[in-house]
């Protein structure tokens, strides 16, 4: 029996193992306090401190720990290993020790960071470090089309413009990959990526006081509101982004297949695919969010009602989505052979449709 495979028999399931693929992270201070199994007392036993400098002789003891998989962190450690993995998320294209769920929690944590600092700070040097953080995320999703299910378990439901532009993230590629994927072909995520996450770039200059008002928009103020398509036309042609796929999602994700939308009333036959999916992401996001008047709805009720309203968004995409959050969600699948709570669902669709 190996020693990797003999401390993973012995250690109990508070301690988390650490790989040297996160170990080639840490610098020269720890982010975690390290711990190691005893074969003499058998029981895990403190190797360093959090915080503890990493001198030569230091390191070449932690990577022999690691080297025969001896190395844990405890998981009250787990939330600030997190942290630390959210602002290197390329160590997470190699590594196997931590749960696909841990994961997707810490991309999301480290997206959200770029996210809020390129909308705080919209110039050239932020944009490419959230198109950095985007390419790894692409090339993680694309190895394993199965992570999606726990993706979508880490969208957020506040009220919050950057953490609404990181579930549409993930919830539009899931459905671009969902319905655009053919066989082992290697879509190019890194475009479609961008233009979720920037589509509601001109909301950052939209007034906090209008954004957060708790109560129904007038009718000057919903004016204004649309105004951010125009705003963000300008900011991204000031940071000369002029990628055709990011451009439609940022000016189009507001438009409707059957020309209702704004603000140019386009038609199906005049809006990409990637648009569509932005707009299906989009909606999906605002309606399971919390707003000042109601809850967040349930994701599949979310994903009925923008079903029922085919006239307005792509039926293929609609049902991509409701087909994703029930494959992936043993309760939904069981809900889905109840024709009867179907119904009452597709009825309450409805009445968010009229």
């Amino acid at each position: 029996m190996s020693n990797q495979t003999k401390h993973e028999n012995l250690i109990p399931e508070e301690f988390l193992q650490i790989s040297s693929n996160i170990v080639s992270t840490f610098g020269n201070k720890l982010p975690v306090s390290l711990c190691i199994y005893d074969d003499e007392f058998q029981r895990v036993a403190p190797l360093f401190a959090k915080e503890t400098r990493l001198t030569p002789k230091k390191k070449d003891q932690m990577e022999k720990e690691c080297q025969n998989g001896n190395l844990f962190i405890t998981k009250e450690e787990y939330a600030g290993l997190a942290g630390h993995i959210s602002q290197n998320l390329g160590a997470l294209l190699t590594e196997h020790y931590l749960d696909e769920a841990a994961a997707a929690e810490i991309f999301y944590s480290g997206i959200l960071k770029k996210v809020r600092s390129f909308f705080g700070n919209p110039i050239a040097e932020t944009l490419e470090q959230l198109k950095s953080v985007l390419a790894i995320f692409s090339e993680y999703v694309w190895v394993d089309r199965n992570r999606w299910s726990h993706f979508f378990n880490t969208l957020q439901r506040t009220n919050d413009l950057s953490c609404h532009s990181v579930n549409t993230l993930f919830v539009g590629t899931a459905v671009y990959l969902k319905t655009v994927h053919k066989g082992d072909e290697k879509l190019e995520l890194n475009s479609l990526g961008l233009g979720l996450i920037l589509h509601d770039l001109g909301m950052t200059q939209i007034p906090t006081a209008l954004l957060s008002k708790a109560g129904p928009f007038l009718y000057k103020e919903k004016q204004r509101m649309q105004e951010h398509i125009d705003i963000a036309e300008k900011m991204i042609n000031r940071l000369e982004i002029k990628d055709a796929m990011v451009r439609s999602c940022i000016l189009d994700h507001h438009e409707r297949i059957d020309g209702s939308g704004y603000p140019r009333g386009k038609k199906a036959d005049s809006l990409s695919t990637e648009t569509k999916v932005c707009s299906v992401a989009d909606a999906f996001c605002a309606i399971i969010s919390n707003r000042w008047h109601r809850k967040g709805l349930n994701p599949i009720l979310a994903a009925i009602v923008l079903t029922e309203s085919s006239k307005r968004y792509d039926k293929n995409l609609t049902s991509a989505l409701v087909s994703f959050i029930i494959s992936n969600n043993p309760e939904m699948q069981a809900l889905i052979q109840d024709k009867e709570k179907m119904q009452q669902l597709r009825s309450l669709a409805l009445k968010q449709c009229e």
